[in-house]
């Protein structure tokens, strides 16, 4: 877990099975979640690796699937976007 010095969450990253997230299989896979802007929730989930939050409010958290291919820039800029919308 990911956290600010008052103790709040800004990423979680789990071990999560395929079947969990709603995909085919059993495979246990990484996921971090994040918090995003409800305005970008939906944008950011139309794009390959990145589901609806697990086991967070799916409004404002997505899960990256960490072995989706998704660029390093992207995933470190959703952490940032995410540690500012989490800060107090």
């Amino acid at each position: 877990m990911f956290r600010h010095a008052d103790r709040k969450w800004f990423a979680v990253l789990l071990p999560v099975s395929a079947d969990k997230l709603g995909l085919a299989g059993k495979e246990i896979l990484q996921v971090l979640n994040l918090k995003a802007r409800p305005e970008l929730v939906g944008s950011l989930r139309s794009m390959k690796g990145v589901l609806p939050a697990y086991h967070m409010n799916k409004e404002h958290w997505i899960s990256v699937l960490l072995e989706s291919g998704l660029s390093d820039e992207l995933i470190l800029g959703l952490v940032d976007d995410s540690h500012a919308l989490t800060r107090k």
